[in-house]
């Protein structure tokens, strides 16, 4: 081996050998692989569900929050959350909504600003009006306001990068739901998982749309209308 090549690997061990420093060389990504929260989303909380049925199609749409302070995070957290949901429940439309910890408490409130990210599949868009493909994913770039509203550029993404983030993903979790999980601990198990956020909301109306602050064909998926 020639000294050239020995001063080589040295060097290599001497970083290996101290994490901080190769993670600093390196990259943290060569080192110990993409983190979840990069790849697929981080932790979120589910809100409410809420079910509806529009001229004979089913359309699914689930309120959640998360800490997330990353656009990036939010999109790909949602992303991952649709998934999961579509892969649970039969529906025509499915739409995650996601809101920031410090978001609104009450559904009528949470539209405009106070969405962070939201994600529409449909299996078939071909039958979902204002709908032209099978996902469209946006979301507001910038960590959230005090009060969990968001005021940065709104951004969407394209098919080509939806399906780059899908299929990279490694974990295919849905969001946790208390509600579900009270449910089960008062009945043993055997409790209704739907989740009208504590069972006072009225189903979702026109006031709930999630395309309020939205201009665009998308809105009519969005629309309790």
């Amino acid at each position: 081996m020639s000294r050239k090549l020995l001063i080589i690997v040295a060097g290599v061990t001497v970083l290996t050998g101290a994490s901080g420093a190769a993670a600093i060389f390196v990259g943290r990504d060569v080192l110990l692989g993409p983190s979840t929260e990069t790849v697929s989303g981080t932790a979120c909380t589910t809100v409410t569900t809420v079910r509806l049925d529009r001229d004979g199609q089913h359309w699914l749409r689930k309120y959640v929050r998360s800490d997330a302070k990353d656009g990036e995070v939010r999109i790909k957290t949602a992303l991952r959350v649709a998934g999961a949901v579509s892969n649970a429940e039969e529906a025509d439309l499915y739409q995650v909504i996601m809101l920031d910890a410090a978001g609104p408490v009450y559904r009528a409130d949470m539209r405009g600003r106070a969405i962070g990210a939201e994600v529409l599949f449909a299996r078939d868009p071909s039958a979902i009006p204002g709908m032209s493909a099978p996902f469209v994913a946006r979301y507001t770039d910038g960590k959230p306001a005090g009060n969990g509203e968001f005021y940065g550029e709104r951004k969407e993404l394209s098919l080509d990068e939806i399906k780059t983030i899908v299929t990279a993903m490694t974990e295919r979790e849905d969001c946790i739901d208390p509600n579900a999980v009270a449910e089960a601990d008062k009945s043993g198990g055997h409790g209704d998982a739907k989740t009208e956020e504590g069972g006072h909301e009225a189903p979702a109306d026109g006031h709930a749309s999630a395309d309020k602050a939205d201009e665009g064909s998308h809105e009519v998926a969005s629309s309790g209308h």
